[in-house]
């Protein structure tokens, strides 16, 4: 497969290298950017003023964001570049809008406060009000407005794209000849079991929710918290939206397999015992023309 590595600089000059010793890509449906690592063998000693990082696979951009970390250097003989980088969603982690009431807000509206470069929107419809907390980051204020349209979470679409409904997914199915290895996972490391919330008048557990599924399994994770405001007018749906999201990715069933066929989040996957489940985990890795792909289906609160 076409492996390119191509940076940007603030001049709008393209270095594109396409001799890969090694890579790793990923992205998750609860992490709210890309990641990417890779190394190159170059001629290049030195490229400075990089204001951008763009990773294809076959002509197909997957990843395009800030650059994190570049190091030039020479290893055994050969010069070579290894590089870092997130996608520019992850700056919506990174800046915080204005607290406080916003009304009629749709996502695009909700988001704009600030020009974040390379990132766009899914268009949907006005919410009559959202609440943003002190101290929450853009992608907070998303993931508040997912939940109160339609109680999901947001995630990527593509390279920067954010979307808060479900796409009409493409399906692939992995046939038993080209699987490398499947595998079911367990993480329960985040997993709260119950949730205590404050009132108006600052008195605690006056809102308290617990967590069956954590309970059972003797995860016992008691967690107070301050009244939060952006729950305020369902206090209750709110804890279970925190406690669902402590669970997440809790089961994730994966196959892996050479080769890579465009796959995102929320495509549908077949493979084994599993038929047409969303997938919510994606991981590419290889060199020297040689691709993996990983994908992960979660069994979890959402």
């Amino acid at each position: 497969m076409n492996l390119k590595l191509t940076l940007r600089t603030t001049t709008n000059t393209d270095y594109e290298f396409g001799r890969c010793v090694s890579f790793f890509f990923t992205k998750d449906a609860y992490t709210p950017y890309t990641l990417f690592e890779g190394v190159f063998l170059t001629e290049k000693t030195d490229i400075a003023n990089i204001k951008e990082v763009i990773f294809s696979v076959d002509q197909t951009d997957i990843h395009y964001g800030l650059l994190d970390s570049v190091d030039f250097c020479t290893l055994q003989g050969y010069k070579i570049i290894k590089v870092k980088s997130k996608g520019f969603t992850s700056l919506l982690c990174q800046n915080q809008p204005k607290p406080g009431l916003k009304p009629d807000s749709d996502l695009a509206t909700l988001m704009s406060e600030f020009d974040i470069p390379n990132v766009t929107y899914e268009s949907t419809s006005l919410l009559n009000y959202i609440y943003i907390k002190e101290g929450s980051t853009l992608w907070d204020a998303a993931a508040n407005f997912n939940f109160r349209l339609n109680g999901g979470y947001p995630y990527i679409e593509g390279t920067n794209n954010v979307r808060v409904t479900l796409k009409t997914p493409s399906e692939k199915t992995v046939s038993e000849n080209d699987i490398i290895k499947t595998g079911i996972i367990y993480d329960y490391s985040k997993i709260i079991s119950h949730l205590h919330m404050k009132d108006v008048d600052g008195t605690y557990d006056a809102f308290s929710r617990s967590n069956l599924f954590a309970i059972n399994r003797r995860l016992i994770r008691h967690k107070q918290i301050p009244l939060d405001m952006q729950y305020l007018s369902a206090p209750d749906s709110g804890l279970l939206f925190k406690l669902n999201f402590s669970q997440r990715g809790c089961r994730c069933h994966y196959v892996q397999y050479i080769g890579y066929s465009g796959e995102d989040l929320n495509d549908m996957v077949s493979f084994g015992d599993v038929s047409l489940q969303r997938i919510k985990k994606i991981e590419l890795s290889g060199g020297k023309g040689t691709v993996k792909t990983l994908l992960g289906v979660y069994s979890d609160a959402f």
